[in-house]
């Protein structure tokens, strides 16, 4: 029996890093500048962090801790 777990997770973030990738600006997909493609690289994986973080509830003013 083969076990393809990994196989769908590489799937599933192969797949969310594309549609990161498609959803950036045309300026940015197209940008000539050297290393361009390595910024690229670093905001889709910086966002796929920042969706993968549990959300936080933000404090609210006049809470207390009591």
């Amino acid at each position: 029996m083969i076990d393809d777990r990994l196989l769908l997770y590489w799937e599933r973030e192969s797949a969310a890093r594309a549609r990161l990738r498609n959803s950036l600006p045309s300026s940015w997909r197209d940008d000539p500048r050297p290393n361009m493609d390595v910024v690229r690289e670093l905001y889709v994986e910086a966002m796929l962090r920042l969706k993968a973080q549990p959300a936080s509830r933000p404090v609210a003013i006049g809470d207390d801790d009591r």
